[in-house]
């Protein structure tokens, strides 16, 4: 049991390696109703992430949702890799002061010297911050939950540490917080760059393994 609550404290570190999102830029401009974009991210892992975004109208609400999905790989090892779904939208403005909540759910996979698995994760942030049309800043809050974690042991690890491991599914243990910034700035109307530091802290809120912060440099095209 032991062994199988330090390998899950390994999976949580590792897989917030796709864990910053960078939707957070709010598209109001009612000419575009997409957008493309690029992620680099300084974390765990150093991870290249490739994402879409649809801005709908809601008849029933006074806000556009914006959709989202991305898949994100590790620069390192192409095995370990994150795809993430999920939605964007204000739940309070005042002038260009606003509230926003990113909800959205992922599955991943990682490969390392000690086992291979797979993790299904449910995640929310909220952001608070200024939003004006060229440009934003918020401070942002978010959590995410492991709900199912998929364990194969490897041969090496049988070998060194326990020799009877079990292979199969396990319930989700723990989570994480994350706490920070993040800034972006429109170019031209359909160019965006986008900025995000956060730092990480157990659902405990002890000490994180890994990396101490987690940095993402955003580039987006809307169309």
């Amino acid at each position: 049991m032991k062994n199988i609550k330090i390998i899950t404290v390994a999976i949580v570190c590792l897989f917030t390696a796709g864990q910053l999102s960078a939707q957070a830029i709010i598209n109001n401009d009612p000419d575009f109703n997409n957008r493309a974009y690029l992620r680099a991210g300084i974390e765990p892992a150093t991870m290249l992430t490739l994402g879409y975004e649809r801005k709908f109208e809601l008849h029933s609400l006074p806000q556009n949702l914006v959709a989202y999905a991305e898949y994100g790989v590790s620069v390192a090892n192409l095995r370990n890799a994150e795809l993430k779904a999920g939605g964007i939208l204000p739940i309070f403005q005042r002038r260009n002061f606003m509230i926003i909540n990113d909800l959205n759910v992922s599955a991943g996979s990682l490969s390392a010297k000690n086992f291979d698995s797979n993790k299904f994760a449910i995640a929310d942030e909220m952001a608070f911050g200024i939003y004006k049309p060229l440009w934003f800043f918020a401070l942002t809050a978010e959590y995410e939950k492991i709900l199912l974690t998929r364990l194969e042991h490897s041969d090496f690890y049988r070998e060194t540490y326990y020799e009877d491991a079990l292979d199969g599914w396990y319930k989700g243990s723990g989570g994480m917080f994350q706490f920070g910034f993040e800034t972006g700035r429109t170019f031209a109307r359909r160019y965006d760059v986008h900025l995000e530091f956060k730092l990480p802290v157990t659902g405990q809120f002890n000490a994180y393994g890994g990396s101490p912060a987690h940095l993402n440099i955003g580039l987006g095209y809307r169309f």
